[in-house]
């Protein structure tokens, strides 16, 4: 099971948060991400953030990356939104 937990950060504080999973056996775990940032993003009604590099290889290296104005075309109304893999 594929599981993201997705928060919504403003001011040092989580203001919003959710766990989505992904159990498509059938997908790669880069799909499989892409799925629940899709899913995250619904849920809050967000855009769906760029996804540069950067935010890859820290999501490779910490299983966790921070998405801030920079990773979006539209303002944002909080400081960050944060994905982090919980473990399998």
């Amino acid at each position: 099971m594929f599981r993201l937990w997705g928060k919504i950060r403003k001011n040092n504080k989580t203001v919003r948060d959710i766990v989505v999973t992904n159990e498509d056996p059938g997908l790669s775990k880069e799909e499989k991400l892409q799925e629940c940032i899709q899913k995250i993003c619904y849920e809050f009604d967000l855009q769906r953030p760029m996804w540069l590099p950067k935010n890859q290889r820290e999501y490779d290296k910490y299983h966790w990356v921070v998405l801030t104005q920079d990773n979006f075309i539209e303002p944002i109304r909080f400081d960050s939104l944060e994905l982090e893999l919980i473990d399998e």
